[in-house]
C-alpha cells in the first residue's frame, strides 16, 4: 500500500506527463479550439502540480 507521499508523488508524475502533453498541442495543434483546449488543460495540470507540490515538499511551512 502507498503512502500518502507517494501517491502524491505518483500523482505528480502523471501530471508532468499530461501538461507536456498539452503544452506540445497548445504550441503546435492545428486547430484553433485544439489550441485553446489545450491551453486550458495545461493551466488545470501546471495548478495541480502546484498543489502536489505544496504538500510533498518538507521545506514547506505546515500551515493548513
Amino acid at each position: 500500500m502507498q503512502t500518502q507521499r507517494e501517491a502524491l508523488n505518483e500523482a505528480l508524475d502523471n501530471l508532468r506527463v499530461g501538461t507536456s502533453s498539452a503544452a506540445w498541442l497548445r504550441d503546435h495543434a492545428e486547430s484553433e479550439e485544439v489550441r485553446k483546449l489545450a491551453r486550458a488543460v495545461h493551466y488545470i495540470g501546471f495548478g495541480a502540480q502546484q498543489i502536489a507540490i505544496a504538500l510533498t515538499d518538507r521545506n514547506k511551512t505546515k500551515d493548513l
